[in-house]
C-alpha cells in the first residue's frame, strides 16, 4: 500500500495565505496541513508517498526533501497544473504507481481515524464519507442498498438522497486505478483535462462499481478558503486534539 497526495493546486480562495506557499503549507498550530497527513499517514507503516506538485512544487522539495522521517518521499510534477483539474494530477502517477493506494487531498484536516477505517475495510475499492457539513461546498454522495456510488457532485439533482459529502481521502486498488488512468486518457484525447478525480471515479463506477464507507462522527474539513481556515483552527482542530488526548 502506497499513498499519494494531491498538491498541484493554486489555492486561489485561500489568498493571500496562499501567495507565498501551496496550500498545503497552511499551517493549524504551527504545523502544516501536509505536515499533519504525513504523521497520519505514518502511524499505519505507510512508507511510500507520491506527492503530486505544480503551483510552488519546488517549495514541497525544499520543506520536506525526498524523506519524511521513516516515509520515502517521490514527488511528481504536473506542469500544467494552471488550466488542469485533480484527476490530471492524479494520471500523472502513472508508471510509477504499482500499488494499492490511498488518495489524498492535500487541503484537509482530519482525524486518523479516517485512514484506519479504509484500512480496516476489506473492500478492495472505497470512497471515504462524512456526514453533511452544510459547507456550501459539498460534493454530494449517493449510494445503493450495497453502498455502491449511483451518484455524486455539488449540484446533483437528488441531493436529499445522499448518505454525506466526500471527505478526500480514498481507497484505490491497482487495477481500479489503472482503468481509471484509461478512461481518462478519451478525455484527455478530446482535450477534456479540467476533470476533478472522484468525477472521474463515478464514471468508472458505471461498470466498476466502487463503495462508499460512511463515518458519522468524523471530526474533519476540507480547507479551500478563509472561512474554512477559521473553523479548522477554532472548531475541528480542538476536536481533534480532545479526541488524541482522551486515547492517550
Amino acid at each position: 500500500m502506497k499513498a499519494v497526495i494531491l498538491a498541484a493546486g493554486m489555492g486561489t480562495r485561500l489568498r493571500p495565505l496562499s501567495n507565498n506557499i501551496p496550500k498545503a503549507f497552511v499551517e493549524i498550530d504551527n504545523v502544516p496541513l501536509i505536515i499533519r497527513s504525513l504523521e497520519n499517514i505514518k502511524s499505519f507503516d505507510i512508507k511510500d508517498v507520491i506527492i503530486v506538485v505544480g503551483y510552488k512544487g519546488d517549495y514541497f522539495k525544499k520543506k520536506i526533501g525526498t524523506k519524511y522521517k521513516k516515509i520515502k518521499i517521490n514527488y511528481v510534477l504536473n506542469e500544467d497544473f494552471s488550466k488542469t483539474g485533480s484527476m490530471y494530477s492524479l494520471s500523472k502517477t502513472e508508471g510509477i504507481v504499482d500499488d494499492d493506494i490511498l488518495l489524498f487531498e492535500s487541503d484537509l484536516l482530519y482525524e486518523k481515524k479516517a485512514i484506519q477505517c479504509l484500512l480496516d475495510s476489506e473492500e478492495p475499492n472505497e470512497i471515504l464519507v462524512a456526514t453533511l457539513s452544510g459547507s456550501g461546498d459539498e460534493v454530494y454522495i449517493v449510494v445503493n442498498e450495497n453502498n455502491e456510488l449511483i451518484n455524486l457532485g455539488k449540484k446533483i439533482d437528488n441531493k436529499k438522497d445522499a448518505i454525506g459529502e466526500l471527505v478526500g481521502i480514498s481507497k484505490l486498488s491497482f487495477d481500479f486505478l489503472t482503468e481509471l488512468y484509461k478512461l481518462a486518457k478519451i478525455d484527455y484525447d478530446n482535450n477534456n483535462l479540467n476533470y476533478h478525480y472522484e468525477e472521474v471515479i463515478f464514471k468508472l463506477s458505471k461498470t466498476n462499481p466502487i463503495k462508499c464507507r460512511l463515518i458519522q462522527d468524523l471530526n474533519w474539513i476540507e480547507i479551500d478558503n478563509l472561512e474554512d481556515l477559521n473553523r479548522a483552527k477554532n472548531i475541528i482542530y480542538p476536536k481533534i486534539q480532545s479526541k488524541e488526548k482522551n486515547k492517550k
